[in-house]
């Protein structure tokens, strides 16, 4: 180890709080940028685990191909295997003689290969996969169904082979799969009789089918009933560009690729625009980390290099070069990295891995993903070298842009500018004229802040600096935040959990029955109609008044409103009285001759209202030109504001322009134009046990004569949507949480080693007799020079930054509405951290023996 090394080490040893505030520092960012990336590449296999459970272990799928490609592709580099599937379909059908009925005996059947059924196979089973078609494996389900449960491998299985059908007058004879359905027919074509070799366990890429028999050796169907499936040797992210290959050298022109496993591998080619935006966004939120590291890490090595500028010279002064002198500032960072990096890995793997155990869970329990249902556990954190081995990248590449400017000044330091300090402080005269308005307001204290500020130069504007940068990611970040909460459609506060639904005369029979029920909560009209003022190309819906539709009763903020529809919820009496009451409008005009309704002005229903429409709309009429058969018509005759805490308003989702009417009255008026056998009615139902709930519901249903009935669970979708919400706010919050923490550490970090550095200068102003009042009154209000001059740059520039981010969220958001209220706490923030950094800052310093001070090399 050279002297310029050692020297480099003593000195981070002779700073250890600075230097354990920057090593937490590489160690968050880099906590940040492993959970960025492990997560991202974590979620991406889990979506490539699911795609082999639910469709099997294959890349690619052809169709319609000779026997000369198959044998062509079965010789080819590229491939590992490949399988054949016969799918003539007059032998898809299977029926045991099992004398069961033939919703049970009847099923299908595949014919494949081995290499096909291997490919397709991807869970547990007994015995081993057909290899020709004397050989079949059956599903454990299908014999239990047939009380064929104890035959066991090796056993003899004799069955009718043949097709499952209907005939349609129009379209004749439909070949069947799947389900059983009890208007179809089956046409036996032959009996045989085959070896089990295999009982497989619920096997989900083969689920649609019964039996497995295998076919034989040099066997090869007809082209167009073909069906191959193939796997390559090398499954990277050229995946996609090697099948594209593939089917182009051999002109296959039926191909289907199985683009949800390819997309864990991150073989995107062809894949849309969805996932580069998504790559985007990991990108900025990289860049993000990344840019509010540097200014901690820069800020610590500039501090570092400004305390050891003296003997910086020095060593110039005895030949250091050039080289030498930029390689102490690498090698500065080299340690600090060699340490901060690896408790940042640390840091970011357990963050990740408890982040994922408890999204995954949920995630898993709302059986979200089609494929994953029934899955249980957590998602997996899969840590791979080339994974690791980028996020040391983006951690070193952090640390090597943070170290590059402080290495460029220090390969520039001369011995002359370094034993004068002339390079620190460089100030004129004129540039610390104070006004006396400040020396009036603040005394002579405040004229000795102002000049402390203006001569601490560089100093003091990376301190200004450090401070606004941390207050400009926070705000826009959180603004961010907001904004993606605003704009997220998955966000629903549906209070019921059922939606229980039959023809209107019975309706209060059946609400008096459901709410005897045990475990039910509340029952109450949830029916909604939706009036469509516009509508797709090839749609046929009639539309409804479409004048209502106008954008001259739209507010400014909601001129861009894509206004296609209005939903009208018809309420209980009684909850619709709540809202006039509420809203100081007068009962009796809303229950006389004309159908009248109240309109949520309120698009997002947050604490600061969101009005969306004029006062041109009241008095406009919801209704359809033809009349009979369609809701009856709906006049808007006033508007009504959010209330958090009356549920009915969160019967419509936010985003959706509603209206509310009462019960009695929609149902009087739609007599008029409906036969009253076609009016139904849907209740809401609470209840914390769901499931027990609507099976009650539904066997009421079925065994009491209800006509036009009808029972839903919604809470799995309601349970998918909030996960999503919960996935999203997770991720947005705690990036914040982990930024901010940074944030401050970088402004402490900043302002405890200025005040170490100004130690001299703070000896020589006791040593002319500032009392020590005196001396915190000025360091009181250097701190408060130093905040206000921060957060004007800090709030002007994150306002205008969150502006520019309003005008790129696709017109979402309708109304540029920041979060004042976070303004003001950040601002308090800032006073604060400043006043307590400073404020333990000046605890360390304020015995200081003056002499001594005064003595001290450092600025």
């Amino acid at each position: 180890m050279n002297i310029v090394s050692t020297l480099t080490l003593r000195h981070l040893l002779g700073n250890k709080k600075r230097s354990v505030v920057t090593i937490l520092g590489i160690a968050a960012s880099t906590a940040l940028i492993s959970a960025i990336v492990l997560g991202v590449f974590s979620f991406f296999k889990f979506f490539g685990f699911i795609s082999i459970q639910s469709d099997g272990n294959a890349h690619a799928q052809f169709s319609e191909i000779t026997q000369q490609q198959f044998n062509e592709l079965k010789e080819d580099d590229r491939i590992d295997s490949v399988g054949l599937c016969d799918i003539e379909e007059t032998v898809t059908g299977v029926r045991l003689l099992s004398g069961k009925d033939e919703r049970f005996c009847v099923g299908n059947t595949m014919h494949a290969d081995y290499d096909y059924m291997t490919m397709r196979v991807v869970t547990d089973y007994d015995g081993q996969l057909p290899k020709n078609s004397s050989e079949i494996a059956i599903e454990e389900q299908f014999l239990i169904d047939n009380g064929l449960e104890n035959l066991k491998i090796g056993d003899t299985l004799t069955f009718e082979q043949g097709y499952r059908y209907t005939y349609d007058e129009l379209e004749g004879l439909i070949y069947l799969g799947g389900n059983y359905r009890s208007d179809e027919q089956f046409k036996a074509l032959s009996t045989e009789t085959c070896t089990v070799t295999a009982i497989l366990h619920g096997n989900r890429p083969t689920g649609s089918w019964d039996i497995l028999r295998g076919l034989d050796e040099g066997f090869f169907p007809e082209k167009d009933k073909t069906q191959v499936i193939i796997t390559l040797k090398n499954c990277n992210h050229t995946a996609l560009k090697q099948l594209k290959s593939i089917a182009s050298d051999y002109e296959i022109a039926k191909c289907d690729y199985n683009t949800e496993y390819l997309l864990s591998c991150f073989a995107f080619e062809g894949s849309g625009g969805a996932y580069r935006s998504f790559f985007v966004m990991m990108a900025v939120a990289l860049a993000i980390v990344i840019a509010t590291s540097v200014i901690l890490i820069f800020n610590s090595i500039g501090m570092s290099l400004t305390e050891r500028m003296r003997y910086l010279g020095m060593l110039a002064s005895v030949g250091a070069t050039a080289k030498q002198k930029r390689f102490s500032i690498y090698y500065e960072g080299f340690v600090l990295g060699m340490i901060g990096i690896p408790l940042g890995l640390l840091f970011g793997y357990l963050g990740t891995k408890i982040t994922l155990s408890v999204l995954g869970s949920k995630i898993l329990e709302a059986d979200m993903f089609v494929g994953a249902e029934g899955l249980r556990g957590s998602i997996p954190v899969v840590c791979e070298p080339s994974v690791i081995a980028a996020i040391v990248f983006f951690a070193a590449l952090t640390i090597l842009i943070s170290t590059f400017v402080p290495a460029i000044r220090a390969a520039k330091v001369m011995p002359i500018d370094a034993l004068r300090q002339s390079n620190v402080v460089k100030v004129k005269a004129k540039s610390l004229r104070v006004n006396p308005i400040i020396r009036k307001i603040f005394g002579y204290e405040g004229e000795l802040a102002y000049k402390n500020i203006k001569r601490n130069g560089v100093k003091g504007k990376v301190i200004t600096a450090t401070i606004a940068v941390s207050v400009i990611l926070f705000l826009t970040i959180n603004y961010f935040c907001n904004s993606i909460a605003r704009a997220n459609d998955y966000e629903i506060n549906i209070p019921y959990q059922l939606v229980a639904s039959c023809s209107f005369s019975e309706s209060d029979r059946l609400r008096s029955a459901i709410s005897e029920m045990e475990d039910v909560d509340d029952v109450y009209s949830a029916s909604m109609i939706q009036f469509r003022f516009k509508k797709a190309p090839e749609s046929q819906i009639e539309l409804a008044n479409t004048d209502i539709a106008d954008s001259k009763f739209l507010l400014p903020g909601f001129a861009d409103l894509y206004f296609s529809g209005m939903d009208v919820v018809i309420v209980d009496d009684e909850d619709f009285n709540k809202i006039l009451e509420d809203n100081g409008l007068d009962k009796n005009e809303y229950y006389g001759d004309t159908l009248k309704g109240v309109l949520l002005n309120d698009y997002f229903r947050e604490k600061k209202s969101s009005e969306v429409f004029n006062d041109g709309i009241l008095g406009q009429v919801l209704h359809y030109d033809k009349v009979q058969g369609y809701p009856p018509a709906i006049e808007i005759a006033a508007f009504v504001r959010y209330d958090e805490n009356n549920k009915t308003f969160d019967l419509s989702p936010k985003g959706n322009i509603a209206a509310f009417v009462p019960v009695s009255m929609y149902y009087e008026k739609a007599k008029e134009v409906l036969p009253e056998d076609k009016l139904t009615m849907d209740l809401g139902v609470e209840t914390a046990d769901h499931e027990v709930v609507h099976d009650r519901i539904y066997a009421l249903l079925e065994s009491d004569g209800y006509h036009s009935y009808y029972c839903g669970d919604l809470t799995d979708a309601v349970k998918a949507m909030d996960t999503i919400t919960l996935m999203l706010k997770t991720a947005m919050y705690g990036f914040t949480i982990l930024l901010t923490l940074i944030a401050i550490a970088n402004i402490v970090n900043t302002i405890s080693t200025g005040v170490l550095l100004r130690r001299k200068e703070f000896a020589m102003y006791k040593s002319v007799g500032l009392e020590n009042s005196g001396f915190k009154k000025m360091i009181r209000l250097e701190t408060l020079l130093y905040g206000i001059k921060a957060l004007v740059w800090g709030i002007s520039i994150s306002l205008l930054l969150s502006y520019l981010m309003f005008t790129t969220f696709d017109t979402r958001l309708h109304t540029f509405n920041p979060d004042l209220l976070m303004y003001v706490v950040t601002t308090i923030a800032v006073f604060g951290i400043l006043g307590l950094s400073m404020a333990l800052s000046i605890s360390k310093i304020k015995d200081d023996n003056i002499i001594e001070a005064l003595k001290e090399d450092a600025v």
